[in-house]
């Protein structure tokens, strides 16, 4: 299951650029079926990744996160993937993916997608 933070709950919504504080996400599974979940735990990085690891995500697509819940994901084996800037909708975002057109975010370059 893939996992990203989307600036509200609607149908095929756009990624916000905060990943910790994000209100919701969505979730898509291998079929392609998306749902939108609010994040019971908005405002903690850590709560966050804990509570995505618990819903199943298996990678996440984000355009910012810090190296805090970067290094837990990837503790827990979980793959971490920049869709770029701009405004990108989940849809786009798992189009890019499934062509190979996200970077993966790794300990190495996390600070590009860190907020400053």
């Amino acid at each position: 299951m893939t996992a990203m933070p989307v600036k509200m709950n609607r149908e095929d919504p756009p990624l916000t650029t905060v990943f910790g504080k994000a209100k919701w996400f969505a979730f898509v599974d291998e079929a392609g079926r998306s749902e939108i979940r609010e994040n019971p735990y908005a405002g903690s990085g850590a709560k966050t990744v804990a509570w995505l690891i618990a819903e199943g995500a298996e990678q996440i697509v984000t355009q910012h996160i810090g190296g805090h819940p970067l290094m837990m994901l990837k503790e827990a084996d979980v793959s971490v993937y920049s869709p770029g800037e701009g405004r990108i909708t989940v849809s786009e975002a798992m189009r890019k993916l499934g062509a190979g057109a996200c970077q993966a975010i790794t300990p190495a370059n996390v600070m590009q997608y860190a907020h400053h």
